[in-house]
């Protein structure tokens, strides 16, 4: 199954898709065709299960492979066939991917990435494994990098913490959002990725760039969206779970012009504030608590701060302004 939007593609394939005794020459054709490599499956062939997921422009290609046990070889391209060096990020998201490259042998566990050059053969082999695949330009990369850092950047990446998470966390996003980009947006993406990419390959994780402290504000504010109601969500608490420290977070927010602890009450009132205007009758003496708010007096004066008028206020003038509207 598959549609295309020239010049951003979408396809996806599956094993599923066919009988049981043709899955392993069709998934051997199907990657073979979309990823330019051989891939060889290892396992029987009438239990074999691959599929494949995969977009992509004229600059940037993005796959995602499930396989339950293969193994796939690229060579170094000819330099008429392709002269410009590409990269391939190899995210494992579950099992485990070993790659070969240069008489080295590595191993990428969940939450690891390899980061591959076309002008050298590699190997891969999968083994009930699920990864990410980010094909760049070479040039996309070096332009990036300081000469110097070029020849020192690692191949292994660990995305475990801090921008790597970033990093992941916009693969995702890619994903979840194919159908809805257009070639434009979804190559305006992968610059960013690059951009962290780069930071991550000469192991500065500082998101001290313009494009690093929008994503690390972007996670940060996602994730004290999704624990305001935690009474212990600091700072600090926020900073020490997604792998940064707290001058990190610190220097993010200030970007976006607000405070770590400014975002976390401007969350927990914002939950108060709707589950005000919930037909559900709510005891205003609890939202405090359930909202994450050290006490009463505390959420009180907070929310006369923000709104100019108390919770219990606010959802009497709700409730009038409610009434008169439907008897209007």
């Amino acid at each position: 199954m598959s549609t295309a939007i020239s010049p951003y593609s979408i396809a996806s394939w599956s094993t599923d898709d066919v009988r049981p005794p043709e899955r392993v020459e069709y998934w051997m054709s199907v990657l073979s065709a979309a990823t330019r490599y051989r891939v060889d499956p290892t396992c029987s062939p009438g239990t074999f299960r691959g599929r494949l997921l995969r977009m992509g422009t004229v600059a940037y290609t993005l796959g995602r492979v499930s396989a339950d046990c293969a193994q796939g070889h690229r060579t170094a391209p000819m330099a008429s066939a392709d002269p410009h060096d590409s990269r391939t990020l190899m995210v494992t998201i579950r099992g485990q991917l070993l790659v070969s490259q240069d008489d080295q042998e590595f191993r990428v566990g969940p939450g690891g990435a390899f980061l591959a050059s076309s002008t050298s053969p590699f190997e891969a082999k999968l083994d009930h494994a699920d990864i990410a695949l980010l094909t760049i330009p070479g040039t996309e990369l070096d332009n990036r990098l300081r000469p110097g850092a070029r020849r020192s950047a690692s191949r292994m990446l660990d995305l475990n913490r801090g921008l790597g998470r970033v990093l992941v966390g916009m693969l995702g996003e890619l994903f979840a959002q194919r159908a809805h980009l257009s070639a434009a947006e979804f190559d305006a993406v992968c610059d960013r990725l690059v951009d962290l990419l780069s930071m991550l390959a000469v192991g500065d994780d500082r998101p001290d760039t313009e494009s690093g402290l929008a994503e690390v504000e972007a996670m940060v504010r996602r994730y004290v969206r999704e624990h305001a109601t935690d009474p212990t969500l600091t700072g600090a608490t926020v900073a020490r779970a997604l792998g940064w420290s707290l001058r990190q977070v610190q220097l993010a927010m200030q970007r976006a012009g607000t405070t770590p602890r400014d975002l976390i009450r401007e969350e927990r009132l914002a939950l108060v504030h709707e589950r005000l205007r919930s037909p559900a009758h709510i005891v205003i003496g609890e939202l405090a608590h359930s909202c994450g708010f050290s006490s009463n007096s505390a959420l009180s004066v907070a929310f006369r701060q923000r709104y100019d008028m108390s919770p219990r206020e606010f959802r009497a003038q709700y409730l009038l302004d409610t009434h008169r509207a439907g008897a209007a």
